[in-house]
Order: C-alpha cells, then structure tokens, then sequence
C-alpha cells in the first residue's frame, strides 16, 4: 500500500498496528475501539461484486440491489425480443457495446466494490467500498489513491467505505469510516479483473465506538 497521505491517520494507524499481534489474531479489543487485522494468515477476501455507475456517489451501494446502471453491462439488440437487452457479460453470438465506451473521458464515475472478509474464526463479514470521482482516465492508468473527505462529499478521488461485523445470530455491528484511503491497484473493463487495497478507521454506528481497519487487500 502506498504512504498515507494524512498524519492523523497514519498516527492512528500505526498506534494500532502496534497491538495487532504477529499471529493471525483477527481482533483485538480496546476499550471503546476494535483493531480488526484484515490480512491475519488465516483471513480471506472475496470480490462479491463490482460496479462502475455514472456520477458521484457519496455513499458505497449493495450491487445487488443495485441504484444505478452498472456501466460495465453490455447492451445489444435482440432480434427475439425485438428490442435492446442487457446482461453483465460481452454476448458471444451477435455484436453489443459496453456501456462504460458510451461514457466521455472526463465525467465522473464511482467505483462500488463489494467485499465479503471471512476471519480467523470463520465468520463472514461485509464490506462495502466506493472510490468516487474517478474518471475513464484514471480507470485507464491505475495506481489511483482515493482517500476520504468528511466535508466535501463531492471531492475528487474520495473514498467512501461501510462495514458490517457478524457477531452472531441475527447482530451485526455497522460501521461507517471516517478517514481512510484506498488505492486501485488494477482495473480491467472487459474482463472484470479488479485489485486493490485499504485501510481506515470507522465509527460504530448507535454507539461511542471506533473501528480501525487494517491491511485490506481484495483481488479478482
């Protein structure tokens, strides 16, 4: 992961690196905060989905239960139908076009990326990014940094990220960051190869606590 761009958060960051143990300890208690170690030796990451929608978005979406059109869709005619049809994959027997070649250069995009971590315990938990403000040329020339920004919910480059832990039967705690940031390491439109990685710290939501999230790492 690249150097932070922010002291407070490379600060806290690193405070809370220190108590993570070299084991595959995946949480560590702390009071009013939890350390929650990402990349533990028996932790796993899995791409559940991504979508490239149209505009700025402030908050990360569930992609399945998607609020905008996924330009990464194909569209192409259906002479059975009679009319224009989507689906997620190029069609291999008649010509369509990608959305995303639709879209100008230099309009903003944003990046929802949905995650699924599973921890030392087996337990799986959920993860919600969206890099906001992106363009087609910054998706064209990765690395691009996102970091988030709590006043202006419209800045370039701005990461956005939500997290819920499983704690047991039917409870979950939300978690909502404050301060973050995000690099996209890889990004592929046609084949839907995406990587990256994050860190950053996060608010209980209902609740006088903080979550720091450390070392997420996502491939597919």
């Amino acid at each position: 992961m690249p150097a932070l761009t922010r002291m407070p958060l490379f600060l806290l960051l690193l405070i809370a690196a220190a108590v993570v143990p070299a084991s595959s300890q995946t949480l560590v208690p702390e009071g009013v905060s939890d350390t929650f170690n990402l990349s533990c030796t028996t932790c796993r990451m899995r791409v559940d989905g991504v979508s490239l929608t149209y505009g700025q978005h402030a908050l990360p979406m569930n992609t399945q239960k998607p609020v905008s059109v996924n330009l990464l869709w194909w569209r192409y005619y259906d002479n059975i139908l009679g009319k224009q049809t989507y689906m997620a994959q190029e069609p291999f027997w008649t010509s369509g076009v990608q959305l995303i070649d639709e879209t100008p250069d230099d309009d903003p995009l944003s990046l929802h990326i949905n995650l699924t971590w599973t921890d030392s315990t087996g337990r799986d938990h959920r993860i919600y990014l969206v890099m906001a403000g992106l363009t087609k040329r910054h998706l064209a020339a990765p690395p691009v940094i996102t970091v988030t920004d709590e006043l202006d919910t419209y800045a370039p480059l701005r990461l956005s990220a939500a997290v819920q832990i499983f704690r047991g039967p039917n409870e979950w705690e939300t978690f909502d960051a404050f301060d973050g940031i995000a690099t996209l390491e890889k990004f592929n439109a046609r084949t839907g190869a995406v990587s990256g990685s994050f860190e950053f710290l996060a608010q209980r939501v209902g609740m006088e606590k903080k979550g720091v999230f450390l070392s997420g790492w996502f491939s597919r």
